[in-house]
């Protein structure tokens, strides 16, 4: 009994190879699927795909193979280590292509007879796919003569399209300024991720469930350490789980724990997945970090400071003694001037409570003008009666009132 029939399973449910019966699709993969198929239809001109090593580029890449349509001659270059020359004739050798026999076909006469081939294509409604995986090994050159084969095209659409599959390097190349050209003919440029840890447990299962189990007994402790280990990366998940396998079958335990996963790192030497900072740049600048550091602690210890510096003891206690000669000077000084100002304070205050103390002088009054003297009253007959109600009374029989415009006795 091997491992397999220990477990009930089938077969091996974490082969290394991109095997397109147990692709999972998840988030990432689905939606570049998709991106893939709509730029194929939408006769865009270069689609680029990138992704690390392990997230699954080649798996997509036969999935994109199985689900071109018919109109579309395929090929498919897996070496890229190709000049100019190499990559045409390998072009040409993949779609079936007569070369000339006497070794003297030149870049000119390959392009005339790939555009006529092209042409041909293109009356019986169909058109050229080239795919090459691994890309980013590819030569300058080759590059600059992808984007020349991407100018065979009529008035209304393109001769052929170019897909290109490689790892971040890729992506990198082409931001380099003599790469100008062809990055401006890049329509659609994807990145493949890693999955998530939802998505790694549900690609566990999946597996298992496609070889003959529903589930694998797990803890999430288990869980956690592939995680932590994987970073969601769908080869070294396999590498890892395929080898746990193999452990929990040699301990006879039908359930993997943390210690049978642990073992099973161990046992392949597998080096955890570095995240976003372990890049050889930032080990490069934290080694440069630590050695100046240890170069300022060894330059500038306190005892070396001590051995390299003379101090000249008496022109510091000179320097004391001056120091504190002047601030006991400056304090009395200062002593002195508060006093005068605090005697100068009291006075004007004595002053102000002196003057505020007295009583205030009245104003002097400006006499008023006399007021003018009534004119004499005309000559009445005087009578005894006194005069009826609401009639008039003579002036000279009004009494007198004194005037407010008269100060004194009137």
């Amino acid at each position: 009994m091997n491992h397999l029939e220990f477990f009930g399973l089938q077969e091996d449910p974490f082969r290394l190879t991109p095997d397109r019966n147990y692709y999972f699709p998840t988030k990432g993969h689905a939606g570049l699927r998709e991106v893939i198929r709509y730029g194929l239809e939408g006769d865009e001109g270069f689609i680029i795909v990138t992704g690390e090593i392990g997230t699954g580029k080649t798996l997509m890449l036969r999935l994109m193979m199985d689900d071109l349509p018919d109109r579309f001659e395929t090929a498919l270059i897996l070496s890229p280590h190709l000049s100019r020359l190499e990559l045409l004739l390998a072009i040409f050798q993949d779609i079936g292509l007569p070369i000339p026999t006497d070794n003297t076909a030149s870049l000119d006469s390959l392009l005339r007879i790939l555009n006529d081939h092209l042409f041909a294509l293109a009356q019986q409604g169909k058109k050229l796919l080239i795919v090459i995986d691994e890309a980013q090994n590819l030569p300058d050159e080759s590059l600059e003569q992808l984007r020349l084969l991407s100018n065979f095209e009529t008035d209304t659409q393109k001769l052929l399209q170019i897909v290109l599959f490689g790892q971040p390097e890729l992506r990198d190349k082409l931001a380099q300024n003599n790469m100008r050209q062809l990055a401006q003919r890049v329509s659609i440029m994807e990145t493949l991720t890693p999955l998530s840890k939802q998505e790694m447990v549900s690609y566990i299962l999946h597996r298992f469930k496609k070889s003959g189990i529903y589930e694998m007994p797990r803890s999430f402790a288990t869980t956690d350490l592939l995680w932590r280990f994987t970073k969601g990366y769908p080869r070294l998940i396999n590498k890892i789980m395929s080898r746990t396998l193999l452990v929990a079958y040699a301990e006879k335990e039908t359930r993997i724990s943390r210690k049978i996963v642990r073992e099973a790192i161990a046992s392949l030497n597998t080096p955890k997945q570095k995240g976003r900072f372990s890049t050889l740049a930032f080990r490069w600048a934290t080694g440069f970090l630590l050695l100046l550091l240890l170069f300022w602690g060894v330059a500038f210890s306190p005892l070396r400071l001590a051995n390299t510096i003379s101090v000249d003891r008496q022109a510091i206690s000179g320097w004391v003694d001056q120091g504190a000669a002047w601030t006991t000077s400056l304090a009395e000084d200062g002593g002195r001037a508060l006093a005068s100002w605090h005697g100068q304070g009291l006075a004007w205050l004595n002053d102000l409570i002196n003057e505020s103390s007295q009583p205030s002088q009245s104003p002097q009054t400006l006499p008023l003008p006399a007021p003018p003297s009534p004119p004499s009253p005309l000559p009445q007959e005087k009578k005894d009666d006194p005069a009826p109600a609401g009639e008039p009374v003579a002036e000279s029989e009004r009494p007198e009132y004194p005037s407010p415009f008269m100060r004194g006795p009137q």
